[in-house]
């Protein structure tokens, strides 16, 4: 019965929605995975960058109404997504579903705002409920400079007032979908707490094989003979700085894989030869660099977290900042370890604990792959069809 039914909805006519396609990066693994369990279906998105990601979302299968959207026009003529941010709301209402049976959703923000018919099934995989809207709207302000000098008068009621208004139309779409799917515990919690609404809990998918496969050409440069890894964009919120002023009083390597707008910052806060920056690796280079590594430094705060199940994927161990979604996928002495100030007070200490137990051995590859494979794509694709039927 239930194979016929999942016949059914590949003869359905599917919509899949995403936010931004303009880098790739984990939440575009998910969409690329309703793609591949849906081909037939529409891309509908409110900015798409082609160079950026049409290899794997080429420009033929994005939606025509796509190139009305003021999103995508302000994103044209600036080439900067916050830009676009003030419009996404109106943007994802805007768009027409009405031709489709089927929506599925990917939302970190504004997406699981679009409005469908009711007998339209609509499907929302949520990565976060926006964190600037919600848990992390002080921090948010406090990037903004508005709690001194004019712009904590003048400034500060404006965006505060944006918010308020912006959280109302949040909660208020977030009651919108038929499903609601998180990506974690960690999710569905906020989930419950900011939109009063119960969840289903999907991990996102990974593609572990891709990490555990044997490298024909193994001759890719690497700076050092020993090190551990760090494979993040580089931006503030990741907190890449708490591993490098770590490293910075220790004999390890670190090896810092990915690009952004806060690389050069970053640099300059390296004291020593044992951090190096490579930028942005890929394919093999990317899984060579994985498998002949100590181990991941993970010191951010993520929901999910898709890189440390590659890493794990590979027979490497983890040492990451204890919250949020790490908690449910790394298992501390068996897969890794933590540190517990959210600011890196204990870095140095916890690494040194952990990296002497690595030396030991006590993290068997064998471990950390089984721990992986509970995150692989199959299991995602076949989770995601029973939930939606």
């Amino acid at each position: 019965m239930q194979r016929v039914y999942f016949s059914k909805l590949r003869i359905m006519k599917v919509a899949i929605l995403h936010e931004m396609l303009i880098k790739l990066g984990g939440a575009e693994k998910v969409v690329e995975n309703f793609m591949k369990l849906f081909p037939e279906a529409d891309i509908f998105t409110l900015i798409y960058d082609e160079k950026k990601c049409g290899k794997i979302f080429p420009k033929s299968k994005i939606s025509p109404q796509v190139w009305d959207l003021w999103t995508q026009k302000i994103y044209n003529f600036t080439g900067k997504q916050r830009f676009c941010l003030p419009h996404m709301a109106r943007a994802v209402e805007k768009l027409d579903f009405s031709e489709y049976d089927l929506v599925i959703c990917s939302s970190s923000g504004f997406a699981h705002g679009a409005i469908t018919k009711p007998e339209t099934k609509f499907v929302v995989y949520c990565h976060s409920p926006a964190r600037y809207m919600w848990d992390w709207t002080n921090e948010y302000k406090r990037d903004l400079g508005l709690f001194a000098g004019w712009k904590k008068y003048f400034l500060r009621p404006i965006i505060e007032w944006i918010l308020f208004e912006n959280r109302k139309w949040d909660f208020a779409a977030g009651q919108r979908s038929d499903i609601l799917i998180a990506n974690s515990q960690n999710t569905a919690n906020r989930i419950t707490k900011y939109y009063r609404r119960d969840s289903e809990i999907l991990y996102p998918p990974v593609e572990t094989a891709r990490f555990g496969k044997k490298i024909a050409n193994q001759d890719f440069t690497k700076p050092y003979e020993k090190y551990y890894i760090i494979i993040s964009a580089l931006t503030e919120f990741k907190k890449i700085e708490i591993a490098i002023d770590g490293f910075n009083h220790l004999d390890e390597n670190l090896v810092i894989i990915g690009a952004g707008n806060h690389r050069e910052t970053l640099e300059k806060m390296v004291h020593w030869k044992n951090i190096s920056f490579v930028g942005p690796k890929y394919g093999d280079e990317l899984v060579d660099l994985v498998q002949n590594s100590m181990g991941l430094i993970f010191p951010g705060e993520e929901d999910f977290g898709i890189v440390p199940i590659e890493v794990m994927a590979a027979g490497k161990p983890v040492f990451a900042y204890r919250w949020g979604g790490l908690l449910e996928t790394n298992i501390d002495g068996v897969t890794g370890g933590f540190f517990d100030d959210k600011f890196g007070e204990d870095f140095s200490e916890k690494f040194k604990i952990f990296h002497q137990n690595n030396l030991d051995g006590k993290f068997l590859p064998e471990k950390c792959i089984e721990q992986a494979q509970k995150f692989d794509t199959k299991i995602f694709e076949e989770k995601f069809l029973k939930l939606i039927a």
